[in-house]
C-alpha cells in the first residue's frame, strides 16, 4: 500500500475522537484526582509557575492537534482491516518502543526524577492504547 492510499483510508472522525480521548485522559491523569499533586511536586512547580504559563486554550489546542497527528499515523499503520484489540496492541507498541524510549533519553540528560518519567510513560502507554483501540474499532 502506498502512502496516498494509506492516508486516504484514515477515518477523520475516529482520529478526532482519539484526539479528544487523549485530552480527557490527560485532564484526569494530571488532575488532583489521580497524579496531579505528584506531578506538581516532582516538577517543583509553584502557583507562580502556572500564572506565567502560556494560555490554556493554546496548550489544549496544540495538544489536541499533536494527538490527532499521532492518531492519523496510528490509522495509517493499522492498515485496511484493523480491529480494536489490534489497534490497542499497536498503540501499546508505539508508546513503549517509540514514545517512552525517547522520553527516557530526555529524562536522563535533563536529570529529571525517574518517578516523573514513569508518571509520563504510564500516561503515554494508556493514552496510546486507547487511541489505537478507537482507531482500530472505528476504521
Amino acid at each position: 500500500m502506498d502512502m496516498f492510499s494509506a492516508f486516504a483510508k484514515v477515518n477523520v472522525w475516529a482520529v478526532i475522537l482519539a484526539g479528544i480521548s487523549y485530552l480527557i485522559l490527560g485532564a484526569l491523569w494530571y488532575s488532583p484526582l489521580m497524579f496531579g499533586k505528584v506531578w506538581i511536586k516532582l516538577n517543583g512547580y509553584t502557583d507562580e509557575d502556572f500564572k506565567s504559563n502560556k494560555p490554556m486554550w493554546m496548550i489544549t489546542l496544540l495538544t489536541f492537534l499533536s494527538a490527532c497527528i499521532a492518531s492519523t499515523v496510528i490509522s495509517m499503520i493499522l492498515g485496511p482491516n484493523p480491529n480494536a484489540p489490534f489497534g490497542a496492541i499497536i498503540g501499546f507498541c508505539i508508546a513503549v518502543f517509540w514514545v517512552t524510549t525517547s522520553k527516557l533519553t530526555s529524562v536522563l540528560f535533563e536529570n529529571q526524577p525517574v518517578k516523573l518519567y514513569f508518571l509520563h510513560a504510564g500516561f503515554d502507554i494508556v493514552a496510546f492504547i486507547i487511541m489505537g483501540a478507537i482507531i482500530g474499532y472505528w476504521r
